[in-house]
């Protein structure tokens, strides 16, 4: 059998295919199609069987733990419990557990496995209207109201500086030499205006206001079907303010031709529910900044050449600091 290392991505997925049907043997039900219809970090296989679709999400990358897994499917839980919102729902497994870990030949170690119902509609990425996005901002503002109260079961991510996820799942490497035939000089000023900017703004954050938000509320993390809005993909939850969040949500629009009128429908939706919670201006876009330059890190350990997207987002940090700085 050839080593996993030497396999193509789509040869690896291809294993992990026989993993998912192991982890299928943990569940009550009676699977008549599995297919891969996703992956990046997890691996999304659809599972049809003789009452239902559901869609099987295998570990791929390790990015998350288990605390990560069980913050997110805690408040999944209680979400479908306290809330009329629509969100993905898991199903445990049948010894009652909320995920599984299974094995299968040639792929190296357990994967953790967690099964959803099958959610229907597409990202709302595919069809970016401002009604979309006012009941975007509507749910967005309902899961802030439920997530001020939530009390995870272990201390998420906290959202408190640029480069905020654990060393060992994305170790910050900007800074290191052997970045110089990627960051020159010029783009090394930026890098480092805009992270002095962009703490300035972590600074006026109001501590005593942290509570659990989605983190990755992303329109591709986001089904629409008929009059329905379907939020999914939880496992970056943390701790942090609501404006954070909103700049996440935003973030992906910023350079769309309609961005000023898709985010005064997504401000419109969110009043509707709660409070705005930008308070003074170029708040958002600090934290849409925060974001580009956690990608910085994120993209050079992703890929070797990450040249590509550096030739897109050291001009937008450039523009901001113009703006903003």
């Amino acid at each position: 059998m050839k080593p996993w290392h030497d396999l193509s991505e789509a040869g690896r997925f291809r294993r992990l295919r026989s993993l998912a049907a192991a982890a299928l043997e943990n569940y009550e039900l009676q699977p008549t199609r599995l297919r891969l219809v996703g992956g990046f970090t997890n691996a999304i296989f659809r599972v049809d069987t003789t009452g239902a679709k559901l869609a099987l999400r295998v570990d791929y990358h390790g990015d998350h733990s288990d605390a990560d897994v069980d913050n997110e499917l805690a408040w999944l839980a209680a979400l479908a419990a306290d809330t009329d919102l629509d969100v993905c729902r898991f199903m445990p497994a049948r010894d009652g557990s909320p995920y599984v870990y299974a094995s299968a030949p040639g792929v190296p170690a357990a994967r953790r496995c967690v099964l959803f119902e099958w959610i229907p509609g597409r990202p709302l990425d595919d069809a970016i209207t401002e009604g979309g996005y006012h009941e975007l901002g509507k749910l967005c503002a309902g899961l802030h109201l439920h997530g001020s109260g939530f009390v995870p079961p272990h201390p998420p991510l906290r959202w408190d500086r640029v480069f905020y996820w654990p060393e060992e799942v994305d170790p910050v490497v900007v800074f290191d030499p052997n970045m110089d035939r990627f960051i020159n000089s010029a783009r090394r000023r930026i890098l480092d205006r805009a992270l002095a900017v962009v703490a300035d703004a972590f600074a006026k954050l109001p501590p005593n206001e942290t509570q659990v938000i989605h983190g990755d509320l992303h329109p591709s993390n986001v089904h629409t079907y008929r009059n329905r809005l379907i939020a999914f993909d939880f496992e970056d939850i943390a701790m942090g303010h609501r404006v954070q969040d909103v700049a996440i949500t935003l973030f992906y629009q910023r350079t769309h031709a309609g961005y000023t009128d898709l985010r005064a429908a997504y401000e419109e939706g969110y009043r509707t529910v709660a409070p705005w919670p930008v308070t003074y201006a170029g708040e958002l876009e600090h934290f849409m900044a925060a974001r580009s330059l956690s990608f910085v890190n994120y993209v050079a350990n992703l890929r070797d050449d990450p040249s590509d997207y550096y030739d897109v987002v050291f001009p937008r940090l450039q523009r901001f600091l113009d703006d903003w700085a």
